[in-house]
């Protein structure tokens, strides 16, 4: 082989090596790009892909029963109904005004138990055409007993929401569910561990969460 063949084999060689370089760093940057991604599936979806943006601005329990007292109850059902409105494929949560967020919270934490706000407590105002209001409006209980040698109790509850939808320049929308469970336990209790409700691992948890996807099959 002479010389200018030589050379114009090795220019090939290295132009291929490029080539193959680039795509390997195509390919690396990626795959980093979907690992990077955040876990939530809502942050990045914010007035894309034709969704409307929304938030739920009241989660407020009017049961008046004992075990519902703790407000981080509250912010569970709003996680639970944020998730059923995203996965709707019409809505996404706003996540991204952290002080609206807050102000929010507290709004939530002061009136989950009654309609009577403190006065340091003023509803916020929101910068969404889209509000939820969620309801908590019926908590029952009844326990009966088997009969025979195997004999035992247990306890069938049920829990009713109502869900409330308005959205700029349309009629407001109502949406009501209920959920049921039955348990052999004495307590009826959520399970709260680290400043989160564990609706998973509880009777009434379960029935909470079956009753807002109830109400929310049809949205």
């Amino acid at each position: 082989m002479n010389a200018s063949a030589t050379s114009t084999a090795k220019s090939i060689c290295r132009f291929m090596s490029q080539q193959v370089a680039l795509a390997v760093v195509g390919s690396l940057i990626v795959l980093l790009g979907v690992g990077l991604r955040p876990q939530n599936s809502w942050a990045a979806s914010t007035g894309q892909d034709g969704r409307k943006p929304f938030i739920v601005v009241q989660v407020q329990n009017r049961t008046g029963q004992p075990g519902w007292e703790n407000h981080l109850i509250a912010y569970g059902i709003r996680n639970i109904v944020n998730d059923e409105f995203y996965r709707s494929g019409r809505y996404v949560p706003i996540e991204d005004d952290p002080e609206m967020l807050r102000q929010i919270d507290r709004f939530i934490a002061a009136t989950w138990q009654n309609d009577n706000m403190p006065e340091d407590i003023q509803e916020p105002t929101v910068a969404s055409d889209t509000q939820v209001r969620v309801f908590i409006d019926r908590f029952k209980t009844s326990r009966t007993r088997s009969i025979g040698l195997l004999a035992a109790a247990k306890t069938t509850l049920q829990v009713g929401v109502r869900i409330e939808l308005r959205e700029a320049g349309q009629p407001l929308r109502v949406f009501e569910g209920s959920g049921k469970g039955v348990t052999k336990s004495l307590g009826i209790l959520f399970e709260i561990r680290q400043d989160k409700v564990h609706f998973n691992e509880t009777t009434v948890g379960q029935a909470t969460q079956k009753a807002i996807e109830d109400a929310l099959a049809n949205l």
